[in-house]
């Protein structure tokens, strides 16, 4: 899917929360600096690459300064927001490149990208827990043109002989050298991101214990912190109460689990919630249904 550049676009086009019904969703958008988008996550895995503008990307705790050409991996359920802004100093705004931020988007789902085997460049992101990939000049040109590519794929596709398979023919060509160049340069995750240590810990701690103690009490005294300042600086760094986020994270596995075939019952106790009834409202508030509308 692709928008024209002087079109205005909703943010619930393209920055929604939830889910994806098809396989991938192109876009590219450009638009002017200083938009608000909240923290948010999605059911789906994300690549952006930026293409200008002064971005910044909060990825879990992280921030990265982004440069034209970088690539960001979103993994699905991870917790982000962009961030533009104007240089200091320069309020000219008169259209200039750095006034607009413009980027080309991938949508891509879980299943999709399992059923290929290209879920390797997500997984190394996760690994080493770095989400933007700096390539040299010569591979963020060829993976450049490779987007653009899918772009007039997109737009020629109702004249076009098979013209949706031809789309997907080159989506998938290009995840498979998007992916190729992420494992086999060592250099490609490179960005530093603007973090603080303790809230990272706390991030990791959480998602490495849904089902264990994660009450308020017990982080803090677990991570020598006062639990106010602990509240505060998660708040600030993260844009979710630590509350919030764990009770997300919890959700979102539950589902997953109750998806593979284990009861709801199960899912409910794996994933920390004590009890069934509560566990059901949160999952009903969060997703807009019950755990027994799943599906497995």
């Amino acid at each position: 899917m692709t928008k024209d550049y002087d079109e205005k676009i909703p943010y619930s086009d393209y920055e929604q929360k939830g889910y994806l019904e098809q396989d991938f969703r192109f876009f590219h958008i450009k638009d002017r600096i200083n938009i608000d988008v909240p923290y948010h996550y999605h059911d789906f895995h994300k690549v952006i690459l930026i293409l200008g503008g002064n971005v910044k990307y909060l990825i879990e705790g992280r921030e990265y300064e982004l440069l034209p050409f970088d690539f960001v991996l979103v993994n699905r359920h991870l917790i982000h927001k962009p961030v533009t802004y104007q240089n200091e100093g320069d309020l000219s705004g008169d259209g200039g490149k750095n006034d607009y931020y413009d980027r080309v988007i991938l949508y891509l789902s879980d299943g999709f990208l399992s059923k290929y085997g290209l879920l390797d460049a997500f997984a190394k992101a996760k690994e080493i827990g770095s989400y933007v990939v700096r390539f040299p000049g010569d591979v963020s040109t060829s993976l450049y043109e490779q987007f653009i590519k899918i772009e007039r794929d997109i737009q020629r596709e109702k004249d076009e002989y098979a013209g949706e398979l031809l789309t997907r023919i080159d989506v998938l060509k290009a995840l498979i050298d998007f992916n190729k160049a992420c494992i086999s340069e060592d250099f490609g995750f490179k960005p530093e991101a603007r973090y603080n240590r303790k809230v990272i810990e706390l991030i990791n701690y959480i998602t490495e214990n849904l089902s264990g103690d994660l009450s308020i009490d017990y982080l803090a005294d677990h991570f020598y912190m006062s639990k106010y300042h602990m509240m505060r600086v998660f708040k600030n760094e993260t844009g979710y109460s630590i509350h919030q986020y764990i009770s997300e994270k919890r959700i979102l596995y539950a589902r997953n689990q109750i998806m593979s075939g284990i009861p709801a019952t199960t899912a409910c106790l794996e994933c920390g919630f004590k009890d069934y009834s509560s566990f059901s409202r949160a999952f009903k508030n969060q997703l807009g249904m019950l755990p027994s509308d799943i599906k497995s």
